[in-house]
C-alpha cells in the first residue's frame, strides 16, 4: 500500500467530517438561540483532538495495521458515546395544534409512566390537544435531547424552518398540600418567540386549573 493511503486513517476521516459539519452549521445557523454555534465550536474542538491523537499514534506505533486497529476502535467508541449522548425525546404534535406551550407534569398518581431508563435510545410522546402531559414518572426521567415534530412529520429548530421551540426553566406548583414539578417548552414560529413573564404567569395559572380538571376525572 502506498505511503499516501497510509496517511489516511479513521481519525483523519472523522476530523474532516467534523470540520465539514461545523462549517455547515456556521452557514446555516438561524434559530436565534446560539445552540448550533456551540455545537460547531465543539466539533472544531473534536477535530483538533482527532488530529493530535492521530499524530501521536503514528509517532509511537510504527505498525500501520495496529494504528488502523486502534483508531477504528476509538472511532467506534466515539460514535457510540455520541449516539448515547443524543438519545432523543420526541414530542409529536397533533393535527391543527394551536397551543403556545407544551408541558409535562410529573409524579401524578394513576398517570402513565414515560417508560424512560438508561437503556432507552429513543422515546416518542404524543402530545394531547391541550398540550398538557401527565405522568407518574419523576422529573429526572428524561433523555439528553429534545425534539418536536409537527403532525406531518416536520421537525422544529431545523435550518430553514420557522417552526421553533425553547425550553423554559423547570418549575413547580402546590395543589392540595402537594408539590408538583413540571417542564415546559414554548413553541411557535419566527426568528424570535417573545414570551414575557406575565405571559408565562398567565399560562401557569391556566395550567393549574386544567390540571385540577384532569386530575379529578
Amino acid at each position: 500500500m502506498s505511503n499516501t493511503l497510509k496517511k489516511i486513517t479513521p481519525l483523519l476521516i472523522l476530523m474532516i467530517i467534523a470540520i465539514i459539519q461545523a462549517i455547515q452549521i456556521f452557514f446555516s445557523e438561524s434559530d436565534g438561540q446560539g445552540w448550533g454555534l456551540l455545537l460547531a465550536f465543539a466539533l472544531i474542538g473534536f477535530a483538533i483532538g482527532f488530529l493530535i491523537v492521530d499524530l501521536l499514534l503514528k509517532r509511537f506505533i510504527k505498525n500501520w495495521k495496529k494504528v488502523m486497529l486502534v483508531e477504528s476502535g476509538i472511532v467506534l467508541l466515539f460514535i457510540a458515546w455520541y449516539q448515547y449522548q443524543n438519545r432523543p425525546l420526541i414530542f409529536e404534535l397533533p393535527n391543527n395544534f394551536n397551543q403556545n406551550y407544551v408541558t409535562i407534569i410529573y409524579d401524578v398518581d394513576n398517570a402513565n409512566e414515560l417508560g424512560i431508563n438508561s437503556f432507552t435510545l429513543r422515546k416518542k410522546i404524543e402530545v394531547p390537544k391541550d398540550g398538557i402531559i401527565l405522568t407518574s414518572s419523576k422529573i429526572s426521567e428524561t433523555l439528553p435531547k429534545t425534539d418536536f415534530k409537527s403532525f406531518d412529520g416536520e421537525s422544529f429548530n431545523e435550518s430553514g424552518n420557522q417552526k421553533m421551540f425553547i425550553k423554559l426553566t423547570d418549575s413547580e406548583f402546590e395543589l392540595n398540600n402537594r408539590i408538583y414539578k413540571f417542564k415546559t417548552w414554548r413553541i411557535g414560529e419566527g426568528e424570535f418567540m417573545v414570551s414575557t413573564s406575565k405571559d408565562y404567569d398567565n399560562y401557569k395559572r391556566k395550567l393549574i386549573k386544567e390540571f385540577e380538571k384532569k386530575a379529578s376525572r
